[in-house]
């Protein structure tokens, strides 16, 4: 049972899950990788670089020449080499980042994008199975297990981008699970965090927004608010976030205020288009 602490009149709260930065910041204290262990991290940068780019170019032709990953990254019979490029980039980038032992919210982010990608968000719509992402981290963890000292740290701060990876993998895998096709948008400011109208399924209002600001965090950021709230487990009250709308924002079903339908629970009919609207527009 849930029990807002200041319940709210007309507003949409919703019930989100953590943001990608908290998941991340959370797992690596459970790991119990703090300051400390990030600084000894870093002192393995020059071993783990030196051997990197290699690392790098053998994890795609491993992946090219396995049929399940090529059939996955539609590589099957040539490798396009623009494409190829741009993943070893973005590899290198992110291996790059790793040795650097980046925790931050950017970084968070960043790794919650990659999962959203694997789970068919990305440019080429492409669903990669997890199983493969999981064997890349335990690629990626004999690589540094093969030249650090202690690689424990290194095993729970990979695990941590993993899990924070695999949350946007399902965030965006939901979209596709649910009752009717419908989509949404976001208008003036909210535009630049949603380019083009979101394609999911949904039975409800209140089930859209879940999942459109689950695979947008940035979009979470613009249009809604922090409410603070407990939450009962067990005989004890818990801290509990929830999260509204921010003042004057609104959310159109075909063009009419939902709060004057049903908020939430308004039912949704295939073919339908949510609107994000912030004021000022």
């Amino acid at each position: 049972m849930k029990r807002l602490a200041s319940p709210p009149e007309e507003a949409l709260v919703l019930d989100l899950p953590p943001l990608p930065e908290e998941v991340f910041a959370d797992l690596l204290a459970f790991g119990g990788v703090g300051e400390e262990e990030k600084r000894a991290m870093r002192l393995d940068a020059e071993r783990l670089l030196e051997g990197a780019a290699s690392f790098v170019a053998g994890v795609y032709d491993h992946l090219s020449r396995h049929p399940g990953t090529a059939r996955a990254l539609g590589w099957e019979g040539r490798v396009k080499e623009e494409e190829l490029y741009l993943r070893r980039a973005f590899f290198s980038a992110w291996l790059a980042r790793t040795i650097g032992v980046d925790t931050s919210v950017e970084f968070a982010r960043e790794v919650y994008r990659a999962g959203l990608w694997h789970g068919g968000l990305g440019p080429k719509g492409a669903w990669i199975p997890p199983e493969y992402v999981g064997l890349s981290f335990a690629q990626v963890g004999r690589y540094v297990a093969e030249r650090v000292r202690d690689v424990r740290p290194w095993l729970v701060y990979l695990s941590a981008q993993e899990e924070v990876m695999r949350k946007g993998f399902d965030a965006a895998s939901a979209l596709r699970e649910g009752k009717t096709a419908v989509r949404l948008q976001a208008l003036g400011l909210a535009h630049p965090a949603l380019p083009r109208p979101l394609s999911l399924r949904a039975g409800s209002v209140g089930e859209a927004l879940f999942k459109a600001f689950a695979v947008n965090p940035a979009l979470r950021d613009l249009a809604l608010e922090a409410l603070a709230a407990e939450e009962e487990a067990g005989l004890w009250l818990e801290p509990k976030t929830f999260w509204r709308l921010r003042p004057r924002w609104t959310v159109l079903l075909n063009g009419r205020d939902v709060r004057y339908l049903e908020g939430l629970a308004t039912p949704l009919r295939e073919g339908d288009l949510l609107t994000l609207l912030p004021p000022g527009r």
